[in-house]
């Protein structure tokens, strides 16, 4: 056997291109994701319809392979105020899928993307053989791309692998150079430096119409011609490049009217929910307040409601972005860089193993290279425009595996090595790619687990030793709440809110974030309860450490834990805001199974059927009810006076009647009326030697909150005695979770009340 490389290249190579076309595309899985419904929809609209209008057969081929639920996140544009709609994404991807797609449907659109991750393998494998023997080179080329994040790209109907191989096609053809590698039909182009260079120029188009900031890359193409005197190699690389550009660019003129569809056009993301009528226009929106800064008189309030940073797609589209000047926070900036290195759903060195290979192998053997020194810093350029201009979304928006932004330039880290000296690093490389992507290779459509997302692998080991990007928006699979001024997140599967506390998940140990902007927390305190007993409960914050033991026959109300100045485990720069983030963790030895009730989002498409909320179990380990600062809350808060109550000489013995009161707030601080810790009305039932017989009365919430020296007249509901007698009615106030008013020293009314059995009539108060 002459080339036993080759060989088994070739036999991976036939395996991966026949694995897409088994698989039911669209169906499988499900739904679509992230900006799919328009490459998918394109490609069919190019194949079938020769247009890239959304149209009725459009609408159909949606409805016919996605009919389970409405389609959203469709990107259309328009210029004629929305009397027309095209799709919003750039088509050539698309185009370049539509024969495949007329041929085989869409299964086609993963064939060219397994066909093009292959074309990276055997390209990398070819630049390699320069410089390694070809079995070292075949294993390099093959963990480079397959054992990286990349490859569960080849799975999604997205341009990233397009991209990927348009810049490796392009780096190829520059770096490789004439002799040696690939032989036959492709021999007499590389031979000859001129042709070369120009199809290294064109190689690069597709992805530079796709993502500008790629062209960085073709820069340090041009550095290496200019390094080496070859000045008409570096013009025909630019000649290749406009050519290339001029009919792509022609090409979407020719089907749009636009040059592209992301300038001098209408653009917005549409819902489709029905394949009988069009979609609505996007409506004009709007972008949110930075973070900790309420929206402004007049603005619309649902930009209040976003998250920090968190902008709006809007409708009228363009790549301005690139030419304004980024707000540069150095602490911002490296929190960013940092996280960009080695985040826990991000980082380049977790989804990207071989790129610390790669970087090694350049510093050991090809750091007296100036231009592979140019290419690196295009990279890290590359890499820095979505870092500094689209901070809060540079990993790639809601729908991404690793970072799917820079996933388009990480082929270039490739052409960084030269020889690949021990031999069996490459081993290095495959065992870390085993343990990191292993769960993510093995599950590119998701893994079915509980509350499932892409992102589901961050729950294996060795996920959870890297840090969370806090600072990131979109990273599905988290839940936030807002209690008393604190951002809590948590991951959904171990992290469920419930009725102003959180539920967090038995037999593990659950992280939670706590995030507080400009001011740290002097003290935190939790009300812990356990469904299950046994059960032992361990909580650390902030350094400290606490450990509660529940038994069987308990009584209910859990246990108050104080955190005195804990320590925050990151300080963060949050759109030039400080933000001190606290990592609580809860690790419950046991648990019990609660029903919770998932609540269904309102259903804007008529076409389908409204939903019932549906029940879904979870293992309760605790649950922790958020105090807030304990010491100020027991210091201001428990000061009344009682200016008046109609409480009535008698009543029926368990019946429910009305207590007209007026109180005044003579604390120093404002009694809040909303959960979980809130001040409400209430009473206590005693007979007249001090016995109680009613301890936890009816609540009346407060209609809002009361300020100090403020006066609230309302009418609180009292339930009588089911015993006729003698009472005494002790009307009280209670900070829920914490005390009751009178506990902490505060004044009470009480009345004597007689109790007449049922059948008696009572008399007026």
């Amino acid at each position: 056997m002459k080339h036993p490389a080759r060989l088994a290249l070739a036999c991976l190579s036939v395996a991966l291109l026949a694995a897409p076309a088994g698989l039911v595309k669209p169906g499988w899985p499900p739904g679509l994701k992230a900006d799919e419904p328009a490459y998918w929809l394109m490609a069919e609209s190019l194949a079938h319809d020769f247009d890239l209008d959304l149209g009725p057969e459009d609408r159909r081929r949606a409805f016919e392979s996605f009919p389970y639920a409405p389609i959203g996140n469709l990107i259309v544009m328009s210029d004629d105020d929305w009397r027309t709609l095209r799709f919003g994404k750039p088509y050539i991807y698309s185009l370049v899928a539509a024969p495949l797609v007329r041929l085989v449907g869409a299964n086609g659109l993963l064939v060219l993307n397994a066909a093009l991750m292959l074309g990276m393998v055997w390209l990398g494998f070819f630049y390699l053989a320069r410089y390694n023997r070809e079995g070292i080179a075949a294993l390099m080329a093959t963990g480079f791309f397959l054992l990286s994040a990349g490859f569960p790209y080849v799975f999604w109907i997205h341009p990233e692998v397009l991209n990927m191989a348009s810049v490796t096609a392009c780096l190829y053809l520059a770096f490789a150079g004439p002799g040696g590698g690939a032989s036959g039909w492709w021999r007499r182009p590389r031979n000859s430096p001129a042709v070369r260079a120009a199809l290294s120029g064109a190689a690069l188009v597709p992805a530079v119409y796709n993502k500008p900031m790629l062209a960085l890359l073709g820069v340090a193409v041009l550095a290496r011609f200019l390094g080496r005197r070859r000045l008409g190699a570096a013009g025909w690389w630019l000649g290749g490049a406009v050519a290339g550009m001029a009919v792509v660019v022609g090409s979407s003129w020719g089907l749009t009217g636009l040059a592209t569809p992301y300038l001098g056009v209408a653009r917005g993301a549409v819902q489709l929910c029905s394949p009988h009528q069009p979609p609505k226009p996007p409506a004009p929106l709007v972008e949110a307040p930075p973070a900790g800064e309420p929206a402004a008189a007049g603005e619309d309030p649902a930009a209040a409601a976003t998250t920090p940073g968190e902008v709006y797609m809007a409708p009228r589209a363009s790549w301005a972005w690139m030419f304004r000047v980024p707000r540069l926070d150095p602490r911002e900036l490296a929190q960013r860089f940092a996280m960009f290195l080695w985040g826990r759903h991000t980082g380049l060195f977790l989804y990207f193993p071989f790129s610390l290979l790669a970087l090694g192998l350049f510093l050991a053997h090809g750091r007296r290279s100036v231009s592979r020194w140019a290419l690196l810093a295009a990279t890290a350029a590359v890499a820095l425009m979505f870092l500094l201009w689209i901070g809060h979304n540079w990993h790639g928006g809601g729908g991404f595996v690793g970072n799917r932004y820079f996933v388009n330039a990480y082929p270039a880290l490739l052409f960084l090595v030269t020889r690949v000296r021990p031999g069996w690093l490459p081993l290095a490389g495959y065992g870390l790619g085993g343990l990191l992507l292993g769960p993510l290779l093995l599950t590119p459509f998701g893994a079915p687990v509980p509350w499932p997302t892409l992102q589901a692998h961050v729950r294996n080991a060795p996920f959870p030793l890297f840090p969370l990007e806090l600072s990131l928006e979109n990273i599905p699979g988290y839940v936030d709440r807002q209690w008393r001024g604190v951002l809590f997140r948590g991951r959904r599967d171990v992290f469920l809110p419930h009725e102003g506390s959180f539920w967090v998940q038995g037999a593990t140990t659950s992280e939670v974030w706590l995030m507080t902007w400009e001011e740290p927390l002097d003290s935190v305190a939790f009300r812990v309860q356990s469904f299950a007993a046994p059960n032992q409960v361990t909580l650390r914050l902030g350094g400290e450490r606490q450990v509660f033991s529940f038994g069987e026959g308990e009584a209910p109300g859990g246990r108050l834990v104080t955190f005195a100045e804990p320590r925050a485990a990151r300080r963060l720069r949050i759109d030039r805001h400080d933000v001190y983030a606290y990592r609580l963790t809860v690790a419950a030895a046991s648990g019990e199974v609660r029903a919770w009730t998932m609540a269904l989002p309102p259903q804007e498409c008529p076409y389908f059927p409204e939903l019932e909320p549906w029940q879904e179990p979870f293992y309760v380990g605790a649950e922790l009810l958020f105090v807030g600062d304990p010491e100020v809350l027991e210091r201001e808060m428990f000061a009344v006076q009682w200016e008046l109550a109609a409480v009535p000489d008698r009543v029926e013995a368990g019946a429910t009647f009305s207590v007209p009161v007026r109180v005044r707030n003579g604390s120093a601080a404002t009694w809040p009326a909303d959960p979980p810790v809130k001040v409400q009305l209430a009473y206590h039932w005693r007979r007249p030697g001090g016995e109680y017989v009613v301890f936890d009365g009816l609540r009346t919430p407060l209609p809002g909150p009361v300020g100090p020296g403020e006066r609230l007249e309302t009418t609180m509901t009292v339930e009588a005695p089911r015993e006729p007698g003698t009472y005494q009615l002790v009307l009280d106030l209670v900070l829920e979770h914490i005390a009751w008013f009178s506990q902490r020293g505060a004044d009470v009314l009480d009345a004597a009340v007689e109790v007449l059995p049922a059948s008696a009539r009572p008399a007026p108060p």
